[in-house]
């Protein structure tokens, strides 16, 4: 899967329901809720602060499963590093890259190339979920 995305709430619906066809397609339906969870939580940060709510703006979406990984990616053209704050009892948001950690394998950030840009990335390793189970 790739996809480019306009910056607009009902996209990233949209998106979020393309991802989780394509995982029950692939035989992921195991993961799919979690996947998509995730996937939604980075779509809805590049939206957010990687095109500052600007729908004439995109961010980009990738899905690739090779080799027992699933490695999402979500590209958008802002250069702001995401990094965890730890949130306060009163505010509604700051939890989502907590969430993101606790259910991955690994997740990370690059630069795009070329150009500005970061990508913010998730993979799941399935063979090791799948031997846990």
């Amino acid at each position: 899967m790739a996809t480019e995305i306009p910056a607009q709430a009902e996209a990233v619906a949209g998106a979020r329901h393309q991802l989780g066809t394509l995982l029950e397609r692939s035989g992921l339906s195991e993961c799919a809720d979690m996947v998509m969870l995730v996937t939604q939580e980075l779509m809805v940060n590049a939206m957010v602060h990687g095109c500052g709510n600007k729908p004439a703006l995109r961010f980009a979406v990738r899905a690739t499963h090779e080799h027992g990984c699933l490695r999402v990616e979500v590209e958008d053209p802002s250069i702001e590093q995401p990094h965890p704050r730890p949130p306060s009892a009163d505010e509604e948001g700051g939890r989502g890259l907590y969430l993101v950690d606790s259910l991955v394998t690994r997740w990370g950030t690059e630069r795009s190339a070329p150009g500005p840009g970061k990508t913010v990335w998730f993979e799941l390793d399935l063979v090791a979920e799948e031997a846990a189970s």
